[in-house]
């Protein structure tokens, strides 16, 4: 059995002993396991994380803001133009009662009675319904911008999962959708109550009243009432929004664990890239030395730098840097170069000059044609001389 390190206060009991255990802390005997906070989230989400939440359609969004703006809209709406939808629906009404009193109602008249229907119908909706399309737009724009995604609307069968729905049904989310339930009841309930117990003498008045003023002072306390559960609504909604907003942030919080795989993903594992750069640069040498036989001079340091020069009279506007390198690599260009019978030239500042300002690959940079040619001269008289 391992040895435990007790740790007592003056005051505890022996059963109250806070000891450690490897990775383990015992309170009163109750174990603790450290790790379990190892991939708490408590870093803030990374911009492709939220961009990936954008693209899931994983945004902070509140239902009941975009239902307030629009039955908002809808109330102004209705006092703006409700006169006007009440004088043509009137109108209307009288024109088509006109004529069921003729006894000589055709089938054409029926016709042009639907038609005329049809047209006010239109006239007195469409103003209305585009009001409430153009509300229910902006209450999605103002919260999430400009965004349409499918993800949301494909099927999701854990949704259906049992397990995980019973777990919900216990979940912050739904105490706080009923505590703004049970305020939604309570305004709903008080504002209609205080508004009817301060205007009930005047609705008694009514009894003897003429209708039609009283029809039309009922209709503004109506509205009246409407207007302010609304504007409640509306300061819930702006409420509720800001804690769909923290929620979601919440949500897309990441470990740190997290943040080391997505940085991976993204740049790579160093690894990984070390073993690719490695790689490139094995084929890159192994490119150098196959060129090294058909380079036309070698000039070197004469130990610590070597260069390769290819040139073929008129094929090639300039020199041709086919292999480069320093130490090993130098001393292994200059190998292959005796054993190709290649000239090895010895000139320390062109090939120092060489090794810094150019790359495989690359001709001989300008300034230094003149010292490259002397070279390259001196090789090929010497070629001649003993072919010759």
């Amino acid at each position: 059995m391992r040895e435990r390190n007790w740790i007592a206060t003056p005051t505890a009991r022996n059963d109250d002993y806070i000891h450690k255990i490897d990775n383990y802390i015992t309170i009163s005997d109750i174990p603790f396991d450290l790790q379990m906070f190892a991939g708490e989230k408590t870093e803030e989400a990374t911009e492709k994380r939220k961009r990936d939440a954008i693209q899931e359609g994983n945004v902070a969004k509140s239902q009941d803001l975009g239902s307030v703006i629009i039955l908002l809209a809808g109330f102004l709406m209705l006092r703006a133009y409700g006169e006007n939808m009440y004088s043509r629906c009137a109108d209307f009404m009288r024109y088509s009662f006109s004529y069921s009193m003729h006894s000589s109602f055709t089938f054409d008249e029926a016709l042009i009675l639907l038609n005329q229907f049809i047209t006010v119908s239109l006239i007195v909706c469409l103003p209305f319904m585009l009001v409430i399309l153009i509300a229910a737009v902006f209450s999605n724009v103002i919260q999430v911008g400009f965004l349409f995604r499918f993800d949301p609307m494909t099927p999701n069968f854990d949704r259906m999962n049992p397990v995980s729905n019973i777990q919900n049904m216990f979940s912050w989310r739904l105490v706080a959708e009923l505590v703004k339930s049970i305020l939604k009841i309570l305004i709903v309930a008080y504002v209609p109550y205080s508004t009817i117990k301060e205007e009930l003498n005047e609705f008694i008045g009514f009894v003897k009243a003429n209708p039609l003023p009283s029809f039309g002072k009922v209709l503004d306390v109506c509205y009246a009432m409407g207007i302010k559960i609304i504007l409640i609504f509306l300061v819930l909604a702006i409420a509720d929004w800001f804690f769909q907003k923290w929620r979601h942030d919440e949500g897309l919080k990441m470990s740190k664990e997290d943040i080391k795989e997505e940085h991976k993903q993204q740049e790579g594992d160093p690894h990984v890239k070390q073993k690719i750069r490695e790689r490139q640069r094995q084929a890159s040498a192994r490119r150098q030395m196959e060129e090294v036989p058909k380079a036309t001079v070698v000039v070197t340091n004469p130990t610590h730098i070597a260069v390769a020069i290819k040139y073929i009279p008129g094929e090639m506007n300039a020199p041709l840097i086919v292999a480069m390198g320093a130490g090993l690599i130098a001393q292994k260009i200059k190998e292959i170069a005796r054993e190709n019978d290649v000239p090895i030239v010895e000139n320390k500042p062109l090939a120092r000059e060489m090794y810094k300002k150019a790359s495989v690959g690359d001709e001989i940079p300008q300034e230094l044609w003149t010292a490259v040619a002397e070279i390259l001269g001196q090789i090929f008289r010497e070629k001649y001389r003993k072919a010759a």
